[in-house]
């Protein structure tokens, strides 16, 4: 009992200064691609952070396993390149109690990894779907960031703006779009608008107008001279929106009983991806040990990146086999299981290397007969 207490200490610490180091690494790569989106205008600033938070246990969900894993080649490997697990085995500490040792920790592991990836990670990419459908359904003039020119609809508008208040009241502002002729696509004509002032009037109708103040106009075709040129005292514009509907949310942010319920692919994929991620646990569990016991002269870390890149093909099998069901190019029944079996018989093998490697070397290099004549 003594002896299980210092290996769920040691595990459990080591696993957790692991998840933390990766989940900082994964959050760190996804908040820089959100400022990125932020940077454009495409994205809200406020929400960045709220956004990172919903989207953290997608990150642990990935991350709890690899931590897992990597805990016990590091913990094991300290003991057995400090001759610690000598002294144990002396004791009565067999390969077996190790495996259950292992096996209990795998099985408390995998609850969480149940959990996160059954019903909190759903929980977060809902919320997550939800700011992100509430940001596609903003207007333009929404995203708007003061003394910056940004560009939207793939380059078609381009605004600036010097000063955007808190009340949306607006300072300065340049607006130049292309619109395509109706009969010839291949027409564009363009307009600009500058104004001293301006700002959103809801009032009349249920369409947002931009009322812009004091300013000129300017429409015309690209490389002709008969354009328009409108001075105005106030010119009112109507806002474009686009409805985003909630039957866009993923199935990532669906519960449990929605994807039992769903005929969809995906759902079934994501299904078994959920169930995926409790067992992956326990077979990286039995995986890491024999690529724990190392000697004195390799040190704790001799197998850690043979046994990583074990574990990554295993993830990433799992992600390929996710994405194949859900374009139907494999069978439902057969969900992820294929996988899991590889990556059990790969578990066995290395388990057993000391009894299948010493016979394959025997039965395919047996002693040649000597023909030499008597």
């Amino acid at each position: 009992m003594i002896l299980y207490r210092y290996f769920l200490k040691e595990i459990a610490l080591t696993a957790l200064t692991v998840s933390g180091i990766l989940t900082v690494i994964a959050v760190s790569w996804r908040f820089s691609g959100y400022l990125e989106d932020a940077a454009s205008g495409s994205l809200n600033s406020e929400i960045l952070f709220v956004l990172i938070f919903w989207r953290l246990p997608s990150f642990l969900e990935i991350v709890v396993p690899v931590s897992f894993f990597l805990s016990v080649i590091l913990v094991l490997g300290r003991l057995s390149a400090e001759n610690e697990m000598i002294v144990m085995k002396s004791f009565g500490l067999s390969p077996g109690n190790i495996g259950m040792m292992i096996l209990s920790l795998a099985l408390f592991f995998s609850l969480i990894s149940a959990l996160l990836a059954g019903f909190i990670k759903p929980l977060g990419e809902r919320q997550v779907d939800q700011l992100l459908i509430a940001q596609a359904n903003q207007t333009d003039f929404d995203k708007l960031i003061s003394g910056r020119f940004q560009s939207f609809r793939f380059g078609e508008k381009v605004i600036y703006v010097r000063n955007v208040t808190d009340q949306y009241q607006l300072e300065d502002i340049f607006i130049n779009a292309f619109h395509h002729d109706s009969k010839d696509t291949t027409v564009r004509h363009f307009s600009t608008i500058l104004a001293s002032n301006g700002y959103f009037n809801s009032s009349s109708s249920n369409e947002l107008m931009l009322v812009l103040q004091d300013g000129v106009r300017f429409y015309g075709q690209p490389g002709m001279a008969d354009y328009e040129v409108i001075s105005f005292h106030e010119y009112g514009q109507p806002i474009e929106t686009i409805s985003t509907f909630s039957n866009t949310f993923s199935f990532s942010s669906m519960t449990n009983s929605q994807l039992f319920d769903s005929m969809e692919p995906g759902a079934s994929a994501e299904l078994h991806w959920r169930l995926a991620m409790a067992l992956l646990i326990p077979i990286l569990g039995f995986i890491a040990i024999p690529f724990s016991e190392v000697s004195s002269r390799e040190g704790r870390y001799g197998k850690v990146v043979p046994a990583m890149i074990i574990c990554f093909l295993y993830i990433f099998s799992l992600a390929a086999g996710k994405s194949a069901l859900a374009r139907e190019e494999i069978p439902s029944i057969f969900g992820l299981w294929w996988a899991h079996a590889i990556f059990i018989i790969v578990a066995v093998l290395f388990s057993q290397k000391d009894r299948i490697f010493p016979f394959l070397v025997f039965k395919f290099n047996f002693p040649k007969k000597n023909n030499s004549g008597s």
